[in-house]
């Protein structure tokens, strides 16, 4: 008996769907749950002593202590609740991303080169690093040094350890112009991946967009990453020169925009947009053991201006979609935790607890959507709004502020997830 056409059509189309389906299917991933802790990313000079900086928040209390302030007091300042900027300190005391630099914060020589690949080798073989995640940025694709410093430092660091204990997690590029550079940099790791023992693909890609054509160029950077893609990095400083801006300036329009093509890229490959450094350090204007009363003063004020400075930095990223931001000095990085820890508070988080549960309490009951809250505040969930709540969920617990129970408990997050989440952390 002959197939009725309809039906012939529909085979067709199912086929023809599975195939489209596969090959969208190709190009995602479910990005590891440890990646989504790049709220703050501490950048470091390679050479020297950068293991320093994994006890960055162990130093806040005695940088404050040093210019008379209190928590209380920049609380303030800012005019915010201290109970976010007491909890990060009251943490486990660790910044979620250590990035090790052996570009900008190198002097362009051969021998400072030289010292900031045995800095980088040195510190990745033998820091405690616990959970902040071990990244390493080279030498640019236009300066010489940058097939020495992979080659020797991805290679130098490997040990006779599980995969899994290989201490560089990604390698952050610089200044990515094209998809044809990232293409070479993923076979140059491929490449190194096998010479060491590793899986393809373990080391994992970040990379800066610091120029016009970088932001032109999105799509063409992130498919040439593919699954190494771990995040996508604003660089706003070689931003502003590449496109003739009069000054750096933070909220300048055509750097938000050059945001939002960023943002929308990462959530388009589903990894973090990192925003840009606040480049007003919280350092004194006057330095020495015998300072005047006025001088005390002014210090205080440079240094409460330039947190001020780099907490609206955080939350404008924030607001704009960020999911990070870059920092170079300690109470950078504390303000921009407390940031992110005020943004999901435990009133927000309780609330898109209990409106997922209720959602799931509808899909139950045959419904597709339903409605949360009562009276005034009452609104609509359906698939589209739970998927955004757990997005959002799904980081918070990443950034220990979601019990991983609880989180493992709704289908947030995995078993194996949540196993790593409550594994004890090593002190910094």
């Amino acid at each position: 008996m002959q197939q009725p056409k309809t039906d012939l059509i529909a085979t067709v189309a199912r086929a023809s769907r599975g195939a489209l389906l596969a090959t969208y299917r190709a190009r995602q991933f479910e990005l590891p749950l440890r990646f989504w802790r790049q709220q703050v990313h501490f950048t470091t000079p390679a050479s020297g002593r950068p293991e320093k900086a994994l006890s960055a928040l162990a130093s806040v209390p005695r940088l404050l202590a040093r210019f008379e302030l209190t928590v209380d007091a920049v609380a303030a300042h800012l005019g915010v609740d201290p109970a976010p900027l007491h909890a990060v300190l009251a943490s486990d005391g660790s910044v979620p991303a250590l990035l090790l630099d052996a570009e900008d914060a190198v002097a362009a020589t051969a021998e400072a080169a030289r010292q900031a690949r045995a800095g980088a080798i040195e510190c990745f073989r033998k820091a405690d690093f616990g959970r902040t995640l071990r990244l390493f940025r080279p030498a640019g694709i236009g300066l010489d040094g940058c097939v020495d410093d992979l080659v020797e430092v991805l290679t130098a660091v490997a040990g006779q350890t599980a995969p899994d204990d290989y201490p560089i997690e990604a390698v952050v590029w610089p200044k990515a112009e094209s998809g044809q550079e990232i293409a070479w940099l993923c076979e140059v790791l491929g490449v190194l991946e096998r010479h060491i023992g590793l899986p393809d693909g373990h080391i994992r890609v970040q990379f800066l967009v610091e120029s016009a054509r970088a932001v032109e160029r999105l799509t063409e950077l992130t498919d040439a990453a593919g699954t190494r893609l771990t995040g996508i990095i604003w660089g706003i400083a070689d931003y502003s020169a590449d496109v003739g801006l009069p000054e750096i300036r933070n909220d300048h329009p055509v750097c938000d925009w050059a945001r939002c093509a960023l943002i929308n890229a990462a959530g388009a490959c589903g990894v973090p947009a990192i925003d840009s450094m606040t480049l007003n350090y919280p350092t004194p204007l006057h330095r020495g053991e015998t300072l005047s009363a006025n001088q005390r003063e002014q210090n205080r004020a440079k240094v409460l201006a330039a947190l001020a400075q780099v907490y609206a930095d955080a939350r404008h990223g924030m607001e704009l979609g960020m999911s990070g931001k870059w920092v170079g000095h300690p109470l950078q990085a504390w303000l921009v935790l407390a940031a992110y820890r005020e943004a999901l508070p435990a009133a927000r988080l309780a609330q898109d607890l209990a409106e997922v549960e209720a959602y799931q309490r509808a899909v139950m009951a045959g419904s597709g959507a339903t409605i949360v809250g009562e009276g005034m505040q009452a609104y609509m969930a359906d698939r589209a709004s739970d998927r955004h709540v757990r997005s959002r969920l799904r980081r918070a617990a990443a950034w220990g502020l979601l019990p991983a129970a609880e989180a493992a408990r709704l289908g947030l997050i995995s078993e194996a997830e949540r196993a790593e989440l409550e594994a004890p952390a090593a002190p910094p």
